[in-house]
């Protein structure tokens, strides 16, 4: 834990964030998360502004105070959910790893595709304690798209039709449920915070996502390490996690302690990312956060991760810089913040990692 809470120069303990780091704070503070708030957004496109805004102000200060919060009557059907997670197991234990491997996102510019467990730690992105498979943005499954909208994210690949039947279909539903629900929650980060309701849709017309599919084995073969994923944030604006029902999400509380974020069911986990916390500069905190499968069960859980538009510029908007809180972080596009972060995560032949912070202070 040495590399994610330290002593600053004052003495006092602060835990690292997507962004820099912040105070730990007493466990008897008024604004110590020990749990995580589940917020009912059954009125999120309710015609009644203050209804709306009751909303928006929970979501935002759950997003200030430790970047992590459920949401619960989101809209999105159970049947919806239920034929994800069958797709999910079905891609990870219909196909043999040589096809899998077929996609092997090494290969892949924008890092869609497959990648296998990796038992090595010396490898440039480090062991890798479980399996997946990264879908990016499709115009075709975007609620919003028209016919002008380019793709121009990269293509995915898919499993043919004869090998999966309907799962192409299936997974691109899913995702169009969570681009819907992911731009109603950037309406709501812009209600909570006193701006035009739409002041960010502009950021995802196209956004740079992410849908993975992944899998946490009950055991390793070659390790007596759980299935896991080691501590970090997410690059993007926001994401929204589906988990079945092992609990294994741990969060880095503000306290300095791990919060487990205990499977709630009809919910989803969602987590501000690099990118919406930048934009606020550090307000809105990216918070670590790890998983850690000891159940000794499958576990399988479908991430989304909204980014902006590759073009986007990532700058921490005006009216979060003061003379007393400078601007944070130099501002970089969206595209390039994201492909540097996911080189650290993915191993790639013959690709550099750039380790150059985009922090001002330190």
């Amino acid at each position: 834990m040495a590399d994610i809470i330290r002593i600053n120069r004052e003495g006092h303990h602060e835990v690292k964030t997507g962004l820099g780091w912040r105070r730990v704070l007493s466990p008897l503070s008024g604004e110590a998360a020990t749990d995580l708030p589940v917020i009912d957004i059954s009125d999120i496109t309710h015609p009644d502004r203050q209804r709306r805004r009751k909303i928006a102000r929970s979501i935002c200060a759950a997003a200030s105070n430790c970047g992590f919060f459920y949401i619960r009557d989101h809209g999105v059907p159970d049947s919806a959910v239920a034929s994800i997670f069958q797709e999910t197991k079905r891609f990870f234990h219909d196909l043999t790893l040589e096809e899998k491997m077929e996609f092997d996102t090494e290969k892949h510019e924008h890092y869609y595709g497959y990648y296998p467990i990796k038992l090595n730690p010396d490898q440039p992105a480090g062991a890798k304690l479980n399996e997946g498979i990264n879908y990016g943005y499709e115009p075709g499954a975007d609620p919003d798209a028209d016919a002008t909208t380019p793709q121009n994210n990269g293509d995915n690949w898919w499993p043919s039709e004869d090998r999966l039947p309907g799962y192409r279909d299936t997974v691109n539903v899913y995702m169009s449920h969570m681009l819907r629900l992911s731009r109603a929650l950037l309406r709501m980060f812009a209600l909570g915070l006193d701006l035009d309701e739409h002041a960010f849709d502009y950021l995802a017309t196209r956004p740079y996502s992410i849908l993975k599919m992944a899998h946490y084995p009950g055991e390793l073969f070659g390790t007596d390490e759980p299935s896991s994923i080691r501590p970090h944030t997410d690059f993007e604006l926001l994401t929204i996690l589906l988990q079945d029902e092992i609990p294994s999400l741990e969060v880095l509380s503000n306290t300095g302690r791990w919060i487990q974020a205990t499977p709630v069911a009809k919910t989803f986990v969602v987590n501000i990312g690099d990118s919406m916390s930048m934009l606020t500069n550090g307000q809105f905190v990216s918070t670590m956060h790890r998983v850690r499968n000891t159940s000794k069960q499958a576990r399988y859980s479908v991430p989304f991760f909204l980014g902006a538009n590759q073009e986007a510029e990532l700058r921490a908007l005006d009216r979060f810089i003061t003379a007393e809180q400078p601007a944070k972080f130099q501002p970089i596009a969206s595209g390039e913040y994201i492909r540097r972060s996911l080189q650290g995560v993915y191993s790639k032949p013959n690709t550099e990692i750039i380790y150059d912070t985009i922090e001002l202070q330190a």
